[in-house]
């Protein structure tokens, strides 16, 4: 009688967690398809679109870097790129149909890659292990390349558009210009600097495909073409910046230079017409050698780099001087070799010192004394002042990556040691860039320029039609001193060439107005023994400039560093090659028609045959006529080692034997650098004894004076005046 309700009762629990389960199994089906169907639903579309379709990225054309007259400095050549889909490799290589291995073994020889460097891409892993869906093999492959990988029909093996950077001169230019990554973005230079201009916006193809990922012809693809970058114009004059860089690499070699850097500037615009240091690099092959090394070479040291400018820097203090009307052309100066500043004793360059000097002279002369008086009547707040309107301590914003902004003291820890070495280049670092915009100022009438290196940016259209996006206008900064006061100034900087320490940059005929400096190089806080950077700023024609250069060369041969030796007869060369170039034909204005003739001293030609003496001769420019008979010149008149004129006519005498009792006169040895008396000495067979350090000052033997060959000269040196 009871068994029946508890039976039922039974049945009835069973039935209830029956309905219950079937209801949790039921939500469990219906949550996951509604999971599946709304959640999940749009990564199943995207999956299976990327099952059937091709989406590859096409990169845009990258713009051409230009110079100012079109001439293309960097271009973009449409290459090709191969990039492996593994999903599909993986799959096939799972139905036995194909393996990694016979993929990589057919790509090697194609792609000039090992099998192993293939094989190591294909089977890339993700940090968690699991495979990668897709994998770039090659980039920026020719055309034909790309076809016969084509040809093979690899599972997974998709060829499509690339883009590959060309620099069609090589190393030239190459600190500016910069070069690009295996993305094809900017990495240094312009290249970097205007990137986002130059790379231009990618596109994308759409398309069904089988699964051997080929395009099926029966579908629409969707296209979206890539936007081009724009073509980047630069101030850059291409052929001043090849002289340029020619006498850079001959400057590097003569000195024994670890670099040499050089800027030309025109300073009405502030358009940079060249910049170049040397050694550079390829940026076809940007990286040679260990990568630290390759990065350094990157660097634009005109930009990238602070250095002491020693006694160019005395130009500012003189133009300080000038525009607050501290200082006249007949004041007086005396320097008897140093100064008392404060407790201390600071020597001028030339210990003797320079006597009683005007102010055109302390700076025809370089002396150190005289600019340490100036400065004290400046101040250190007026000094200051100008070192601010100036730039010095702060960029200029050059559109260039990089920039450095030299360093000036605190003023408030400047003292009257401090002032004192100040004004006369010492203490105060700054970069090429920045002082070449300084120095352009008083090129300019006192006007300070903006400078900059893009002249413009240019589109073309799909059509071809060419556009500018964007131009720079010349932009003044500020007016730093009168224009009265820029020209004062230009006047003793043109007799600074003419006679003082850059004469050796002096061209006949030519206004060209500039200022040497030597200064040591700075490490770790102090000044390096041995180690120096001479440089050379000027412009020309300096009555009206039309161009304005910085020429630095940093530790040159110790034997021959300083700067009236080094940087001033190179910068000549490259005036000469300027001068030809514009067609700026001589100027017989005051200073430039005082007809100074270029002197030259007879080589020992004794001993040779006529025409090997004449070639020698000719050479030197120097005329001549034979006299006598014979084969061989005997004798000569004037005696090897006078100084003449260029073009003078001297007398060879003929002979049938060697003379062996020949004389030689001693050259005028004052101002010559130790390696140029030495290569002069042993061309006549003469003996040198050196007292001192520098360049010739005395000797002991009066110049002229016929002495046997073998015969010793003692010289005396002393340190010149830069």
């Amino acid at each position: 009688m009871n068994a029946e309700p508890k039976t039922n009762i039974t049945l009835k629990k069973r039935i209830v967690w029956l309905f219950i389960v079937v209801f949790l199994v039921q939500t469990v089906i219906v949550g996951r398809y509604a999971y599946v169907q709304i959640i999940w639903s749009p990564q199943l579309q995207k999956w299976a679109v990327e099952q059937w379709t091709n989406d590859i990225r096409i990169s845009a054309r990258r713009g051409d870097i230009l110079d100012r007259n079109g001439n293309p400095l960097a271009v973009s050549g449409n290459v090709e790129r191969v990039d492996a889909f593994l999903k599909d490799i993986n799959d096939k290589e799972k139905s036995k149909k194909i393996t990694k291995e016979e993929i990589a073994e057919k790509l090697s020889p194609i792609l000039n890659m090992t099998k192993e460097n293939i094989l190591s891409k294909l089977n890339k892993k993700m940090s968690n292990g699991a495979p990668v869906a897709c994998v770039t093999i090659a980039r920026r492959i020719e055309k034909e390349q790309g076809n016969r990988v084509r040809a093979l029909k690899l599972p997974g093996i998709i060829v499509s558009e690339d883009t590959k950077r060309y620099y069609p001169n090589g190393n030239f230019l190459s600190q500016v210009l910069g070069s690009t990554n295996v993305d094809g973005d900017g990495r240094s230079g312009i290249e970097l600097q205007y990137n986002n201009d130059l790379k231009g916006v990618p596109g994308r193809y759409m398309g069904e495909t089988d699964a051997y990922h080929r395009e099926l012809p029966y579908k629409i693809a969707n296209y979206y073409p890539p936007k081009n970058g724009n073509d980047v114009v630069l101030t850059i004059d291409q052929y001043l910046q090849y002289y340029t860089e020619k006498a850079l690499e001959r400057g590097l070699v003569e000195y024994k230079a670890k670099q040499v850097s050089a800027i030309i500037m025109d300073p009405k615009t502030g358009d940079i017409l060249a910049m170049a240091s040397k050694p550079d690099f390829d940026p076809n092959n940007p990286v040679k050698g260990s990568v630290n090394e390759s990065v350094k070479l990157w660097k634009n040291r005109t930009v990238n780099y602070n250095f002491e400018p020693g006694s160019i820097l005395k130009v500012i203090t003189a133009a300080a001087a000038i525009n607050e009307n501290l200082v006249r052309d007949s004041d007086k100066f005396a320097c008897n070799g140093s100064y008392k500043v404060a407790d201390r004793i600071i020597h001028c360059w030339r210990r003797q010192g320079h006597g009683i000097q005007t102010f055109p002279q302390i700076l025809q002369n370089s002396c150190n004394v005289g600019f340490m008086i100036l400065g004290e009547r400046i101040g250190k707040d007026r000094l200051y002042k100008y070192y601010n309107a100036f730039g010095f301590g702060k960029k200029t914003n050059i559109d260039l990556p990089g920039e450095e902004k030299g360093i000036i003291r605190p003023i408030e820890k400047v003292g009257k040691v401090e002032l004192a070495t100040e004004a006369f280049g010492q203490g105060i670092s700054v970069t090429s860039i920045q002082f070449l915009t300084a120095f352009a100022a008083v090129a300019n009438n006192g006007k300070i320029m903006e400078t900059h290196i893009l002249k413009k940016k240019l589109k073309t259209d799909e059509n071809g039609n060419t556009s500018v996006v964007k131009e720079i206008q010349p932009k003044v900064v500020k007016q730093v001193i009168s224009e009265q006061s820029a020209k004062k100034l230009r006047e003793i900087l043109e007799s600074v060439v003419t006679y003082g320490a850059a004469k050796k940059a002096y061209i006949q005929g030519y206004h060209i107005g500039g200022k040497t400096g030597t200064a040591q190089v700075v490490e770790n806080g102090r000044y390096a023994q041995g180690k120096y950077i001479s440089s050379f700023a000027a412009m020309a024609p300096s009555k009206d400039p039309k161009f304005v250069i910085i020429l630095s060369i940093d530790e040159p041969d110790p034997s021959n560093y300083y700067s009236g030796s080094t940087a001033a007869p190179l910068a000549k060369t490259l005036f000469e090659d300027i001068f030809r170039y514009w067609n700026m034909q001589p100027d017989t204005g005051e200073i430039a028609n005082q007809n100074i003739v270029q002197e030259v001293i007879i080589p020992e030609v004794r001993g040779l045959s006529v025409d090997e003496a004449g070639l020698i001769l000719k050479k030197n420019k120097i005329d001549y006529e034979v006299q006598g008979n014979g084969n061989i010149i005997y004798d000569m008149s004037p005696k090897p080692g006078i100084s003449i004129n260029e073009n003078t006519k001297i007398t060879l005498y003929l002979g049938v034997e060697k003379n062996t009792s020949a004389m030689v006169a001693v050259p005028d040895f004052k101002g010559m650098t130790k390696k140029e008396i030495n290569d002069i000495a042993n061309s006549l067979e003469l003996n040198i004894v050196f007292m001192g350090d520098g360049i010739g000052a005395t000797q002991d033997v009066p110049p002229k004076s016929v002495v046997k060959k073998g015969s010793t000269v003692k010289i005396i040196l002393e340190q010149p005046e830069d």
